[in-house]
């Protein structure tokens, strides 16, 4: 089953609209986690206001 699911993954990473949404995906939860570092909060309840505000 484990296998199946890594093969699935690594498939669809061919498709560039795949590769495109990822990367959008982790540039944007990168700003998230640089601003929670930079406040030195904790890192759940940041997140959680965070996504309140939003």
């Amino acid at each position: 089953m484990e296998i199946i699911f890594l093969i699935a993954i690594l498939c669809s990473l061919t498709f560039q609209s795949v590769r495109i949404t990822l990367a959008a995906l982790l540039e944007s939860t990168s700003d998230y986690l640089y601003d929670s570092a930079k406040k030195e909060k904790t890192f759940i309840p940041y997140w959680l206001k965070k996504v309140r505000d939003d």
